[in-house]
């Protein structure tokens, strides 16, 4: 076999594998997106219940916070009945007192249905917590997978990219130039497999005096129909 058509054969190889780790670096971040928002879909019931538990928790927080205002307006007007001096006095002590109680058991009403509230919804989440924590679980672990798939194929990539030049300038200029042209035009294909008097890039027969020539690979033969540089596999190349 010709020495350009060797390399060019190794070549292409080499570019190809190379997009093809590129396209997958590239997906990978896509990849990881999509694997958040399938957890994110999966737990939004779980999500709900959580945020509908801290709200409650707020609410009853500052219910609390009105009962305490609320006491303390009450024994306020208890302290200003037993000081009131006359009855004018002695009556609206009275009656504020009369609105601080109702007020407070309307807050405690309140505050027993939240306490309902929220013991319902932490016992819903106990309940869907180790679901959730094994989702989690595996989508950190195939995003780390995914993580890891990236970093070795940047490597393969760093590692093709340093060996690529010693091969593409040990090519004729000619060959150099073809493969190049070839390339832009065949999305990276400047090369196609002959096989069974066949140009396995454009699927158009061989001549058989064509074909014979191409199995001793003595120098570089295109295909008459798409261009590309044909070359025959047999076994080594």
């Amino acid at each position: 076999m010709s020495n350009d058509l060797s390399r060019l054969i190794l070549l292409q190889k080499l570019d190809v594998e190379i997009r093809q780790l590129q396209d997958e670096v590239t997906s990978l971040p896509l990849r990881q997106q999509e694997l958040e928002q399938q957890f994110a879909a999966a737990v939004t019931e779980y999500l709900a219940l959580k945020n509908g538990l801290e709200t409650a928790q707020t609410e009853k927080r500052e219910l609390e916070e009105k009962i305490d205002e609320e006491q303390q307006r009450h024994l306020k007007f208890k302290n200003d009945l037993m000081k009131s001096t006359n009855e004018r006095e002695y009556t609206t002590a009275v009656r504020e007192i009369d609105v601080a109680r109702k007020v407070i058991s309307q807050l405690e009403t309140d505050t027993l249905k939240f306490m309902e509230r929220i013991e319902k919804l932490e016992g819903d989440l106990a309940e869907k917590t180790p679901a959730m924590e094994i989702e989690r679980e595996r989508v950190d672990r195939q995003l780390g997978e995914l993580r890891a798939r990236a970093t070795t194929a940047q490597a393969r990539i760093d590692e093709l990219r340093s060996g690529r030049p010693a091969l593409y300038d040990a090519l004729s200029f000619d060959a150099r130039s073809n493969y190049d042209r070839l390339s832009r035009m065949k999305s990276g294909l400047a090369l196609a497999e002959a096989r069974d008097y066949s140009c396995l890039g454009c699927r158009m027969s061989i001549r058989p005096q064509v074909f014979n020539d191409i199995r001793r690979a003595e120098r570089i033969i295109m295909c008459e129909n798409c261009g590309r540089i044909l070359y025959f596999n047999d076994g080594e190349a």
